[in-house]
């Protein structure tokens, strides 16, 4: 019979049916090695409290799932970030060719015609303008039709 509660199929999945969704091994943890550690040196005499072992189990499994969760935040923070940088480029790229006025870093206005459009190191979405200067995308203040020359 292959009930859910066999103890060979708990042995033979590493621990997924008891420990949670994704295979868990003996190394991954050092609370899972005391807890192991515990139960292994028990005595007939004096065995483990089962409310206390369920209590350390509840301790470990709401452990593993915020691991998880932190992880999935951070792929979320991630991919909002790739989301953010996308969209700069596209707003960007509107300026292609476009006249800008813009404050330099000191407070300085300028204007010059963009060129190019990209990400930083940063993360922040610049413009390369023709007399080869870069601002950052928030630098600019006006955006007009290039001047006939």
């Amino acid at each position: 019979m292959n009930s859910p509660f066999n103890i060979n199929t708990l042995n033979s999945t590493g621990g997924i049916g008891v420990l949670g969704s994704k295979q868990a091994t003996y190394g991954d943890n050092q609370f899972l090695q005391l807890l192991t550690e515990q139960l292994r040196n028990q005595t007939p005499f004096e065995p483990v409290d089962s409310e206390s072992f369920n209590t350390q189990m509840a301790s470990y499994s709401n452990m593993e799932e915020q691991k998880e969760l932190n992880a999935n935040l951070l792929k979320l923070l991630d991919y909002q970030g790739v989301l953010a940088r996308s969209q700069g480029l596209s707003q960007g790229s509107a300026l292609l060719g476009k006249e800008v006025q813009f404050a330099d870093d000191e407070g300085n206005t300028g204007s010059d015609t963009v060129q190019s459009v990209f990400v930083a190191e940063s993360g922040d979405v610049q413009l390369r303008l023709a007399s080869g200067a870069e601002i950052d995308l928030r630098q600019v203040l006006g955006i007009a039709q290039p001047s006939a020359q």
